[in-house]
């Protein structure tokens, strides 16, 4: 059986708990909370963008550096002029 002591202190817990409670109620707007959470998406997809775009960058400028070789999937402007296809000398 618990002593008057542990029952005082669980009741109180129990009221500090449910005072907790209410102000998160009344304090918070979900439709904010929803804004910040949208905003908090796009600046870490905006983010995870920019980091990749700088990392292929960086890896295309240090790819020739420590192998010698020109990168995998560069081409030369020269190069992608003459793969594109004409249409008038395409067989029909």
């Amino acid at each position: 059986m618990a002593n008057r002591r542990e029952l005082v202190a669980e009741q109180l817990r129990a009221v500090a708990d449910d005072l907790e409670q209410l102000w998160k109620v009344a304090t918070r707007d979900p439709a904010a909370e929803r804004r910040k959470q949208r905003a908090w998406f796009l600046l870490t997809g905006a983010l995870g963008a920019l980091a990749t775009i700088a990392s292929r960058r960086v890896s295309a400028k240090l790819w020739p550096i420590l192998t010698g070789e020109p990168t995998p999937r560069t081409t030369s402007p020269e190069a992608r002029r003459e793969r594109k296809p004409d249409r008038a000398r395409e067989p029909v």
